[in-house]
C-alpha cells in the first residue's frame, strides 16, 4: 500500500498483479508505504477505510479528498500466476509447493476449496459487496496506471521493471476448467470487465 494522498490517490497493493513494480518506482514519492507483512502490504480496501483512511484525515487528508486505485488481474490468469508462483524452487518441499503439479490439479484444489487465494471483488470492496476503489486498471495496463500516478505526482517515473515474477510455465487448461474457474470467481470477472 502507497499513500499519496497529497496527491489525490492511494495504491492499493492486490496480490500477483505488478504491485511490488509499482512500490519500487514510487514509494520515494509515498507519504506513507507498508511493505510487510504481506497481509498488511495487500490490505483489502475495507481493511484501508477501517484502519488507514482515519489516520490520513487525522493529518489533513479526508477520505473525499483523494482516489483509491489498484490493479486486478483477469481471474483464470490471476490463479495461474499463483500456480507458477508456488513452483519456484524456495517452495520445494512445502505444503503449497506446485512444481511437479499440473494446473488442473492446481485449479481443483482452488475449486473444491482447498485453497482460499482470495478475490480481488473482496479486495476491491466493502462488507457489503459494493465496489469502493474508485480507480481500477486491468494488470496489463500497468503502465497505464503508473503514468496516472505518474502525471499525479507531477514526476517523471520510468516504467515499472517487472518485478517478484513467478518463473515461466506453460498453462494447460481445459475449457471445462477455465469456465469453471470464471463461474466461480464470476464476482472478480466482472470487476476485471469494469476495469480500466
Amino acid at each position: 500500500m502507497l499513500a499519496m494522498a497529497h496527491a489525490g490517490f492511494v495504491f492499493l497493493s492486490m496480490t500477483k498483479t505488478g504491485s511490488t513494480a509499482i512500490q519500487r518506482r514510487f514509494d520515494a514519492h509515498a507519504q506513507l508505504v507498508v511493505r510487510k507483512p504481506p497481509t498488511m502490504k495487500h490490505m483489502r480496501a475495507r481493511t484501508f477505510e477501517q484502519r488507514v483512511a482515519p489516520t490520513l484525515e487525522a493529518y489533513g487528508f479526508p477520505r473525499e479528498s483523494y482516489e483509491l486505485v489498484c490493479l486486478v488481474r483477469e481471474p483464470v490468469d490471476w490463479v495461474a500466476s499463483w500456480w507458477r508462483y508456488r513452483a519456484r524452487p524456495g517452495f520445494e518441499g512445502k505444503p503449497r509447493y506446485t512444481g511437479g503439479m499440473a494446473f488442473e490439479e492446481f485449479a481443483e484444489q482452488v475449486l473444491a476449496g482447498e485453497l482460499n487465494l482470495g478475490s480481488s471483488a473482496n479486495f476491491v470492496s466493502d462488507v457489503d459487496g459494493t465496489v469502493i476503489v474508485e480507480r481500477i486498471y486491468r494488470y496489463e495496463h500497468l503502465e497505464d496506471a503508473a503514468s496516472w500516478m505518474a502525471e499525479r505526482l507531477g514526476v517523471d517515473v520510468p516504467a515499472p521493471a517487472r518485478a517478484n515474477a513467478s518463473p515461466p510455465r506453460p498453462l494447460d487448461v481445459s475449457a471445462r476448467t477455465r469456465a469453471r474457474l470464471e463461474e466461480h470467481y464470476a464476482a472478480d470477472v466482472e470487476v476485471y470487465r469494469s476495469a480500466r
